[in-house]
């Protein structure tokens, strides 16, 4: 059976699943701008399908500035709460509610539980 499967496998860690969802935004926005990029052409005033891909990237291209600007994340030894509350402020940002692939929603949820986890267990520490 796979680890990830085990009741008993260790929950991961924040830092991990921040390090998971931000290599899946650099991807999709690869992936955006290349099917941007090779969009057929000429594009007809009727077109609804551009518009949406140029949100979708829109939005990517907003996910990573912010990540970028929240920084790697804390070190796995120690984690620092004002780190913690603001990728809590990221996850519940205007473009949260609008993820529409299945494994960007997936690590957002893992994300949230671990930062709950994290955020309890800071809050016992003090």
């Amino acid at each position: 059976m796979d680890s990830k499967y085990r009741s008993n496998a260790p929950a991961p860690s924040v830092a991990d699943t921040w390090t998971e969802l931000r290599g899946l935004l650099e991807r999709r926005s690869i992936e955006l701008n290349a099917e941007v990029h090779s969009y057929p052409s000429p594009i007809a005033r009727c077109d609804d399908q551009l518009p949406k891909l140029l949100e979708q990237r829109a939005r990517v291209v907003r996910l990573l500035k912010a990540a970028d600007e929240l920084g790697g994340g804390p070190g796995a030894a120690s984690v620092e709460s004002d780190w913690l509350e603001r990728l809590q402020g990221f996850l519940s940002g205007p473009d949260a509610t609008s993820a529409d692939e299945d494994a960007e929603i997936e690590l957002r949820s893992r994300l949230s539980a671990a930062l709950a986890q994290a955020l309890r267990a800071a809050d016992s520490k003090e």
